[in-house]
């Protein structure tokens, strides 16, 4: 099966990438900076997977579609698009800036959007496709001191359960995963605490494996990941 995934050069993008490799899956990778990129591709390529990788800012439309095109050329299609690339920022109302509102929405919601719209067409001209749509337990309830991130993925979980109901009939299947804390390494609010009870990419991704393994004639439309221990302060 060839799959996509999005903000694959670190933290979680990167274990799910390097986890559906080794797993027997060849995989496309979009990140924007080209030498994380590549760093990530020649890891996957030593450990005998195969990996493609296509620099690209999510937030640009056109820039998006061009680097799923290259990546469907490269792997000879695609079967699947892991929308993973986004942004983790727990500020208040009161806090958050204009820009960094921005860069939520830009990134966490159009970016997503964006590379949706590009691989549809791809899917519905081979009558099959799947999308995983990286939400959050955030995007299921209230956040206090994140609205903004909150509120984008809120977005990306009614995107998701809409998106359902348009493209089913074409034999395209979607799918939200809600994590819920993750030591992606890359996006630890505190290096020093204990992170060690959270979910790792890797837990991600094994998810993902499966979700994409179902029965061709069934939808897992949503699955709900959290930590089976409390955090220590709990």
């Amino acid at each position: 099966m060839k799959v996509i995934v999005t903000g694959a050069s670190r933290g979680i993008g990167k274990g799910l990438a390097s986890y559906l490799a080794k797993d027997g899956f060849s995989v496309g990778l979009i990140a924007r900076s080209a030498e994380a990129l590549g760093d990530a591709c020649a890891s996957i390529r030593d450990q005998g997977g195969t990996a493609f990788g296509a620099a690209c800012d999510l937030r640009d439309a056109e820039m998006t579609a061009a680097a799923i095109q290259e990546l469907s050329a490269e792997l000879g299609g695609v079967d699947a698009l892991i929308n993973n690339a986004g942004i983790v920022l727990r500020k208040s109302v009161w806090d958050i800036s204009l820009d960094e509102w921005r860069a939520l929405v830009d990134t966490n919601l159009s970016g997503l959007f964006y590379a949706t719209r590009a691989v549809l067409p791809l899917f519905k001209a081979q009558g099959h496709g799947h999308l995983i749509n990286l939400s959050s337990i955030s995007g299921k309830v209230p956040l206090p001191g994140g609205s903004a991130y909150a509120a984008t993925k809120f977005a990306v979980t009614g995107f998701s359960q809409s998106l359902v109901s348009e493209v089913r009939d074409f034999g395209i299947k979607v799918t939200a995963i809600f994590p819920g804390s993750v030591d992606s390494g890359s996006q630890r609010h505190d290096p020093a605490a204990d992170h060690s009870w959270k979910l790792t990419p890797e837990d991600i991704a094994s998810t993902c494996a499966h979700v994409l393994r179902a029965a061709p004639g069934t939808l897992i439309s949503e699955v709900e990941i959290r930590p089976l221990r409390r955090p220590p302060s709990a």
